[in-house]
């Protein structure tokens, strides 16, 4: 399975957003299809349980492509509050990831996969609704399961 943006990436925003309702971030028009990780559970069950999957790679993607500036407006829309993207320099974000302690290869992969969706959207597939028989989860269902990780209270 090859994923490319999981949708659980945008946690790291939830500080950010219970202090100020901004998040700050590199390339805002930066276009990703988010997926759900209950999406990811059920294509590797399926894939891992059943012998037809052997040897087969799958692009699993979310349903819809959306820039940073989206993602920001589908949370706040699942917490009722307006939030706002705040772009920043990439050194900035890329310091402000060293500073909460990830190793010094994530910012850096990060910010790269952002500035390659600037220039062209990360891929969307229907690869979810092909091996489950139904649409890939949104970006707004998974907002809306999380929406207590935005609001200052832990995840159920």
């Amino acid at each position: 399975m090859r994923c490319a943006d999981f949708a659980a990436n945008a946690l790291a925003w939830a500080p950010q957003i219970r202090a100020t309702g901004v998040v700050r971030g590199a390339y805002g028009d930066a276009a990703t299809s988010p997926v759900h990780e209950r999406d990811i559970a059920e294509v590797a069950v399926r894939a891992l349980l059943d012998p037809a999957h052997a040897g087969r790679a799958y692009a699993i993607t979310g349903p819809e492509s959306l820039t940073q500036h989206d993602k920001a407006r589908v949370i706040g829309e699942a917490i009722g509050r307006k939030l706002t993207f705040e772009e920043i320099p990439p050194e900035r974000l890329r310091q402000a990831l060293l500073a909460q302690g990830l190793p010094e290869d994530v910012p850096d992969r990060v910010i790269g996969y952002a500035a390659a969706c600037l220039k062209q959207p990360g891929p969307t597939t229907d690869t979810v609704a092909q091996l489950l028989g139904r649409p890939a989860l949104t970006f707004a269902a998974w907002a809306a399961e999380h929406a207590d990780a935005f609001q200052g209270q832990e995840p159920s």
